[in-house]
Order: structure tokens, then C-alpha cells, then sequence
């Protein structure tokens, strides 16, 4: 009787691991083929954080982005080309005149 208690335990144990392991390159698999955002749905998700977009390139697998913040202020901000996620964020003094009336470029 003990002997079946211990081999379920086992059996329990070696399921629960099998199963951490096959889960984690799933994930892993579904980051590294998650499709590349679009360059109006970057411009949407920024504009849904506050930023009016001036500029959008792609540069060394991230896109670039020129930008004003909620305070008007020019900068340049690094995203992540699958998730949108904001890598890098600093001020800028690239953006011309003629971008702060509504001008665009890319």
C-alpha cells in the first residue's frame, strides 16, 4: 500500500514537471512569432497614451518613434516592433515648427 501511495506521488510529481516544461517553450515560441504592429496601430497606441506622432521609422529591429508628449515636448521614443512596449524614452529637439500645427511626416 505504501509502495502505490509513494508511485502515485512520483507519477503525480513527474506529470506536474512534464507539464512546466512543455508550457514554457510555448510561450516563449508565441513571443517569437507574434506578427510585427502595424505602423497606424503604433500611432494609435501612442496616441491613445498621449503622444501625437510626428515621425515613425523602423531602426536596428525597434521602431523609432518622434514625438510630443502630453507637455508638448518633443521626443524620441524606442519601441518594441511585436508588443509596442515603450523600450526607451528621451527628449528630443528633432521635431521642426511646422510638426506642432499638425504636420506630419514618415
Amino acid at each position: 500500500m505504501l509502495n502505490t501511495h509513494r508511485a502515485r506521488i512520483t507519477l503525480a510529481s513527474a506529470a506536474f514537471v512534464l507539464a512546466g516544461a512543455l508550457a514554457l517553450p510555448a510561450s516563449a515560441q508565441s513571443s517569437a512569432t507574434q506578427p510585427e504592429l502595424t505602423l497606424s496601430q503604433i500611432e494609435s497606441r501612442l496616441s491613445g497614451q498621449g503622444f501625437r506622432v510626428v515621425e515613425i521609422e523602423r531602426d536596428d529591429g525597434l521602431y523609432e518613434v518622434k514625438a510630443f508628449n502630453d507637455q508638448n515636448r518633443c521626443v524620441e521614443l524606442h519601441l518594441d516592433r511585436r508588443s509596442g512596449a515603450i523600450i526607451r524614452s528621451e527628449t528630443d529637439d528633432d521635431c521642426r515648427d511646422d510638426d506642432r500645427r499638425g504636420g506630419r511626416g514618415r
